[in-house]
């Protein structure tokens, strides 16, 4: 098959340090020579692979700045005649953490279809919403299985935008607009695919959002367990989920690098804390057991920049990113959003007294959240105010737990600071506390909007 043209951007590399912080000059220079030589090997190769996708050539290929933290094989494809350019998206599951990519795609799929079946019949207030678009290969199938790997095409949304944090948006007044159209935004998604059968959906992601499996893999790192063996207390016992996430039950350190990091004074009362509010931290997820709460199919990742804002009205015009499709409560999902937007220091400060609430933010998401739902009960609305908690609590238990065994799971990037995962953990439990600290301020905000 004949290559089609490349055009290619080559991003930066950054420079990788050792434990202690100090710059290894000539290891950092192999691997920049090692880096750039694969990053020219995987836009050839990534060229090759979109010419399998049913495309109009000539095709242009480009590094995809906009990549998210997992997928991080993710291109820019350009394709069809000089007066009929049509951009895309190519990108590799990751194969480190979807170990079940056809699972992955079928969730996706059904997500996509359902959401234009509602559209088909009609619904008020989201005339502008779009759903991802997979285009199939040559041969008709809907996505790229190839040497172990998984690839799928989509069509780039046209017209819309992405914010990466609340912070990016200087003016106050604009940034609470932002916010929310993201609370309304959030609202459509789940409209949409209210039809949806959650226990077809499965478990693409075995684990994802299981708050239960993150305390267990937290405390066997406490532990220090570092065989199957001195981790059985903890594994799970349904054999998949014990498939899936057993590696993340053990140390991967050097012996010595662990009990530095397991003795850290700055860690002690953090750690106590996140043992004291494992009750709070699995609420939703009891709940859901016993039928408190009802299963949906949710969105499973509602950072800021999963969101599409249109570049012409400001409305959310699509949720994208959809590896993490579940059943669930939508709690998770509001949860998450509302923890990761009402945070004005961001994810990665290191004086966690600059760790804060925006009140303002969270009244914005409740309110584009709340004029927008139809999927919401009482019940549901009264646990509102403890889910950005909850998820908060989660996430900084799920951190914590990384950086004990060795970044197995968040892995760092070249260059980024070998206690980022410590850093993460302690904004997040900060975070739990100011949030927990707002709560009844939270509750009023909701009160008043919910009626």
């Amino acid at each position: 098959m004949r290559v089609p043209p490349i055009v290619t951007k080559k991003t930066g590399n950054r420079e990788p340090e050792t434990e202690n912080g100090l710059l290894e000059y000539t290891a950092a220079m192999t691997d920049q020579a090692r880096d750039t030589t694969g990053s020219a090997a995987q836009l050839e190769r990534a060229l090759h692979i979109a010419s399998l996708f049913n495309l109009a050539p000539p095709l242009e290929i480009h590094d995809f700045p906009g990549k998210g933290n997992i997928n991080q094989h993710t291109f820019l494809v350009v394709a069809g005649s000089s007066n009929s350019r049509t951009q895309y998206l190519l990108q590799l599951l990751n194969p480190g953490v979807f170990i079940q990519p056809p699972a992955i795609m079928r969730a996706m799929i059904a997500c996509i279809q359902a959401q234009q079946r509602a559209l088909s019949k009609g619904v008020p207030g989201i005339e502008e919403w779009e759903t991802i678009q997979l285009v199939p290969t040559r041969d008709g199938r809907e996505y790229l299985e190839m040497s172990g790997e998984c690839w799928r095409m989509m069509l780039k949304i046209p017209q819309a935008r992405t914010y990466r944090n609340l912070q990016q948006v200087p003016d106050p007044h604009t940034r609470l607009r932002v916010a929310e159209e993201a609370g309304r935004g959030l609202a459509p998604f789940g409209n949409l695919t209210a039809g949806m059968d959650g226990s077809r959906v499965g478990i693409p992601l075995p684990g994802y959002r299981d708050t239960a499996l993150y305390y267990s893999q937290f405390q066997s790192a406490l532990a220090g367990c570092r065989s199957a063996s001195e981790a059985e207390p903890y594994l799970p016992a349904d054999p998949v989920l014990r498939g899936s996430t057993a590696h993340h039950f053990l140390i991967h350190i050097d012996p010595a690098v662990y009990r530095r990091r397991r003795e850290d004074p700055q860690l002690r009362d953090f750690v106590k804390l996140a043992l004291d509010q494992q009750p709070l931290g699995l609420t939703l997820a009891r709940k859901l057991e016993s039928g408190e709460l009802k299963r949906v199919v949710i969105h499973g990742d509602t950072k800021l920049d999963n969101f599409l804002f249109s570049t012409r009205t400001g409305r959310v015009k699509a949720l994208v990113d959809l590896d993490t499709i579940m059943s669930h409560t939508w709690l998770s999902d509001w949860g998450d959003m509302v923890r990761s937007l009402v945070n004005i220091a961001g994810e990665r400060e290191s004086d966690l007294d600059r760790i804060a609430v925006d009140l303002e933010v969270l009244g914005a998401l409740a309110k584009g959240y709340l004029g927008s739902s139809r999927t919401a009960d009482p019940g549901e609305i009264a646990l509102m105010a403890e889910a950005p908690q909850i998820m908060a609590l989660e996430l900084g238990v799920r951190f914590l737990a990384d950086y004990l065994r060795g970044d197995s799971y968040f892995k760092l990037m070249p260059g980024e600071p070998l206690d980022l995962n410590k850093t993460r953990a302690l904004v997040q439990f900060r975070l739990f506390e100011r949030l927990r600290g707002q709560a009844d301020a939270t509750r009023q905000i909701i009160k008043s909007l919910y009626g």
